[in-house]
């Protein structure tokens, strides 16, 4: 059962494995189909944004989050994994699209952000044993995530991350029924 929860975010992050092969392999930039905030141009980067990354090591940071908490978000209910997960990478980008300063935003960790947000959310709404217990991991493993939300750094797109987490925690709340009681 384990194993199984892990198959999709590992399929995740070796499309996003891919791409990066494909951008090594074949020179150029592929960051311009990056999100460009409040830009016609720029809507396609919603979807794409996630899958480019600048470097190696931009990847892996984002790599390793997305498999674990992917697993975690995967274990609450495996038929819909890729359904919240489409509507994370739709919702933070959006909101990323809208709210960045000028540039290019790439990288998967407005998802990684939303990822975080929705599983904490999601254990202080439903109130389930399993998912409060995921909650938790999710504070003890990432509980840091939640000062990079207040920390600018220089080639980080703060907006991506305050995005991914708005995100997260808006679909975990209002986009699914509340539990009965």
């Amino acid at each position: 059962m384990l194993k199984k929860n892990f198959q999709m975010p590992l399929i995740l992050v070796g499309l996003m494995i891919a791409v990066f092969l494909i951008e090594v392999i074949i020179p150029g930039d592929l960051s311009w189909l990056g999100i460009r905030p409040r830009s016609i141009s720029g809507l396609l980067g919603i979807l794409l944004s996630p899958f480019l990354h600048a470097d190696i090591f931009h990847l892996f940071a984002n790599a390793v989050p997305l498999v674990v908490m992917g697993a975690m978000l995967n274990a609450l209910d495996q038929r819909l994994y890729l359904y919240r997960t489409c509507l994370l990478i739709v919702g933070s980008g959006l909101l990323t699209w809208l709210i960045s300063s000028s540039g290019v935003v790439i990288g998967a960790s407005g998802l990684a952000f939303a990822y975080w947000a929705y599983l904490i959310v999601n254990g202080v709404r439903t109130k389930k044993v399993k998912d409060i217990v995921i909650s938790l991991l999710t504070i003890i493993i990432y509980g840091t995530l939640l000062i990079s939300l207040f920390r600018h750094a220089p080639g980080v797109s703060w907006a991506g991350h305050f995005s991914g987490a708005i995100a997260g925690g808006l679909l975990a709340w209002y986009g699914q029924p509340k539990p009965s009681v």
